[in-house]
């Protein structure tokens, strides 16, 4: 399958989630910005449901940021994926400057964003994470490690793409994934959008904005 742009991948997203059987008075929507944002809002505007992000950052590898070998948010432990990390003989100090570099960043990103979690609004909820797709899982790891730490009763993972032995190794951390493109030889997010530019922070802060502007008038 071969999205137009995010909205699209978000809109064929919330027609399959339809058919997972979920209570929408005890359901929320996280979305990993930037693209999934996008994709998040779609979801959280066809199904009705509250839009909230969730900032995580991709471990890069040495000499190849795109390549993660891990994830973290501002706080907590990161995920690491530990086969890829022997594979490539990735030092020590290396990930730990990583670390602290990735965790600053999410740390700023979230501040411009307003991002303000509340464990609350998650204990005993249907969680659904969205992102534009997956490349090595480490960020779904993350979210959903995140989650049910704050006592998510149940989580979905909604995304547009993965490959295929991605998507049924982050399985294990969630109850159900929804994913209608996966391949075997896949290469990157983009190549399943007709449009993938890119997404910037203020188009970001603008969706979330909107939503609470929704969310209040409510």
């Amino acid at each position: 399958m071969i999205f137009a742009n995010r909205q699209h991948a978000g809109e064929v997203l919330a027609r399959r989630l339809l058919k997972s059987k979920f209570d929408p008075e005890k359901s929320v929507v996280v979305a990993i910005p930037r693209g999934g944002i996008v994709v998040g809002q779609e979801i959280a505007s066809l199904l009705k449901l509250s839009l909230f992000p969730l900032v995580i950052k991709k471990l890069g590898a040495p000499n190849n940021s795109e390549l993660a070998i891990g994830a973290t948010a501002s706080f907590g432990k990161p995920v690491l994926d530990r086969w890829l990390i022997a594979e490539l003989r990735v030092s020590g100090d290396y990930i730990k400057k990583e670390i602290l570099k990735k965790k600053r960043e999410a740390r700023a990103r979230g501040k411009f964003l307003g991002v303000k979690l509340e464990p609350e609004v998650f204990a005993s909820k249907t969680v659904i994470v969205v992102d534009d797709g997956l490349a090595t899982g480490q960020t779904a790891k993350m979210a959903a490690k995140i989650l049910k730490q704050f006592g998510a009763r149940r989580l979905i993972l909604a995304v547009g793409c993965a490959p295929t032995s991605v998507a049924g190794e982050v399985k294990k951390d969630y109850d159900e994934v929804v994913c209608p493109a996966t391949r075997e030889d896949f290469m990157a997010v983009g190549q399943f959008y007709q449009d993938f530019r890119p997404v910037e922070d203020s188009e970001v802060k603008a969706i979330l904005n909107q939503k609470s502007k929704i969310k209040n008038q409510n």
